[in-house]
This record gives structure tokens, C-alpha cells and sequence, in this order.
């Protein structure tokens, strides 16, 4: 839900920098690449598209309005975020949304059944050119429709969510498409008839993408990460809610104010995941998900704003507006 703050005065042209627990400029320097990297993209292959993107992606988060607080601190209200699926900071705030409805999800679920525990399934496949990998990704997702609706399976998970990350290598300028899968088991799980092990797990991948080449499957229990404060659950959503590229895989830091995106690898990668679906629930955790009547995070009308677990109201005094400065590469108040 927005939050509404009536009647602040609103702070700007004081010329401060902004500080914030969110690296906001490391975010819009890495966006500015790939907007430069869009427009390079444009003139080899001639794709007006290109440039529109590249545009968007250069307005991204130009800028900022918070709530401040009478001690400092700030609750984003107000922003302009492209939701280029390309861009590193539409990226982070989806993969925020991400982690709050998968952790959402798995307290609803937790709620109503109390011994449910969780899995993460990483299934993958060889590396692949970026002209298959179109078609690697639909093999991908009809296998695993095909998998999840084995008896096998369905006897031993309630519910599930999946998560399809691409990452490059750079080397052999090939692709690595793979499935990260949350899934929720009864607690007897671990010790009944229908407990399903790695092995099994590898068969039954290979099964459905009709691929003996397949070679690594990992599946392990959700646990607290030890360096980390917070529950299973939060340790078991941190691990899924993640985005689908990884802004380093096709961006360089040169210096601490200048990144370079790789125009080749930026273009391929916006081709592919152009009206993609990146993300899906099943089972109970799909009916948990309609039943809190969340977001669609492949949505263009996604609100990266007010991203949960960020958007709690603080008592504030003002609102301060902060604007990106291109010649100081801040953003300045």
C-alpha cells in the first residue's frame, strides 16, 4: 500500500549528497552503462528498440524523493524506475519484491501447516550458444512442467517456487541457463518412503529434458545462514530471490565512477528475456500466492517503490528531493 505524507515540506537545492543504506549512484552508474551499451547495441544491429531502452534506462532513477525522519531516516516515496529487465537498478528493487512474496508465501503457508520445510533444487544444463538459448529455456520450462506433474513428485512436495537465472561465460561466450527451485515438504519428508535423493533427482531432470548429458543437479535442506540474522524462511527466500542475469556477468568496473556494460552480451540478453516469464509459484505455494493477492513480478506495472519490507512508514518531518548530477556523478539535493 503507497503511503501518503500530506503536508511536509519538502527539502531541495540544499546540496547535500545523498547517503542511504541503499548504494543508490553505484546503482545508477551501472544503469548508465547499459544505457550506453543499448545505444552501441542499436547502431550494430540497427534496432530502434534499442535506443528507446537505452533512453528509459538513462531517465532511471534520475530523480529521488524520500520521507526523512527527525533522526535521518529515509523511506524511498517517490521515483521513476524504467523496469528494463536490463537495468541493474530495476533489477535489485524486483529482486527485493522477489524476496518478501517468497517469504510471504512460505509465512502464509508455514501458518496452516506447521511442520513444512523447505528444499533448494538447482537444475541445470550444459552451456549453451546465445541462439539456442531461446530454445534451451522452453525445453527447460516444459520439462519441469512435465517433472512437476509426476506422481513421484507430487507425493513428496507440497508446494514450490522456481526462478530461472542466465549467467555467461565470458570465455566461451556461451550461456548457463538454470533453474533455482524453492520447495516446501512436510517434515516427515526427510525420514519417509517419498524422500527423493540427489541421484534421483539427477534421473529425473535428465528424464524430462531427454538430455544424458546433464551431469549436476544439487539439492539441499534450507537452513539459517549463520552470517546472517533471520528464520528458515528468510534464508530460504534470500536464496530464490534473485533475478534472472547477473549485472556482473556483463558489467566492468573501470574506476569507482566509471562501469562499462558489454554491448554484445547486454543485447543478447534483452533479446532473450523479452516477454519471458522469469518466475512462477505451484503447488500450495501457488495457492498461497493467490490467496495474499501479491504482485505480478513480471508485470511492467510492478511498483518497485514500494517494495515490502521497506515501505513501513517512518515518522517524518520532510520530504527531501535528491537529482542525479552527470558532472559529479552524485545525487545531490
Amino acid at each position: 500500500m503507497k503511503i501518503i505524507y500530506e503536508d511536509l515540506p519538502v527539502i531541495h537545492d540544499s546540496g547535500e549528497i545523498l547517503e542511504d543504506s541503499t548504494d543508490w549512484r553505484t546503482f545508477k552508474l551501472k544503469a548508465d552503462s547499459v544505457s550506453y551499451a543499448f545505444q552501441s547495441a542499436a547502431y550494430n544491429k540497427m534496432a530502434t528498440s534499442f535506443l528507446k531502452r537505452s533512453e528509459s534506462i538513462s531517465s532511471c532513477g534520475s530523480t529521488l524523493a524520500f520521507a526523512v525522519s527527525s533522526t535521518g531516516e529515509k523511506r524511498l516515496y517517490q521515483a521513476f524506475f524504467c523496469k528494463d529487465r536490463m537495468c541493474p537498478s530495476c533489477q535489485k528493487r524486483r529482486s527485493l519484491v522477489v524476496f518478501h512474496q517468497v517469504k510471504d508465501v512460505c509465512l502464509s503457508l508455514q501458518a496452516e501447516y506447521k511442520s513444512t520445510r523447505y528444499l533448494l533444487l538447482t537444475l541445470t544444463v550444459p552451456n549453451v550458444t546465445a541462439a539456442d538459448l531461446p530454445d534451451e529455456i522452453k525445453k527447460m520450462n516444459k520439462a519441469w512442467a512435465s517433472l512437476s506433474r509426476k506422481v513421484e513428485f507430487k507425493k513428496s512436495i507440497w508446494g514450490w517456487f522456481k526462478a530461472l537465472e542466465i549467467t555467461h561465460n565470458k570465455r566461451a561466450n556461451t550461456y548457463h541457463p538454470h533453474f533455482h527451485i524453492l520447495l516446501a515438504v512436510p517434515a516427515e519428508y526427510f525420514k519417509g518412503k517419498n524422500y527423493i535423493t540427489q541421484p534421483r533427482w539427477l534421473e529425473l531432470w535428465q528424464i524430462a529434458m531427454k538430455n544424458d548429458y546433464i551431469t549436476q543437479v544439487d539439492v539441499r535442506r534450507v537452513k539459517p545462514n549463520p552470517k546472517r540474522s533471520g528464520s528458515t524462511i528468510e534464508a530460504a527466500a534470500a536464496e530464490v530471490g534473485k533475478y534472472a542475469t547477473k549485472p556482473s556477468d556483463y558489467i566492468t568496473k573501470i574506476s569507482n565512477d566509471r562501469y562499462v556494460a558489454d554491448p554484445k552480451v547486454v543485447g543478447e540478453l534483452a533479446e532473450i528475456l523479452k516477454f519471458k516469464r522469469l518466475i512462477a509459484f505451484g503447488g500450495r505455494m501457488k495457492e498461497h500466492y493467490q490467496k495474499l493477492s501479491l504482485s505480478d513480478v513480471d508485470s511492467e506495472n510492478i511498483d518497485l517503490i514500494n517494495v515490502s519490507g521497506e515501505s513501513d512508514q517512518v515518522d517524518a518531518v520532510v520530504l527531501q528531493m535528491y537529482r542525479w548530477n552527470i558532472g559529479l556523478k552524485q545525487y545531490i539535493s
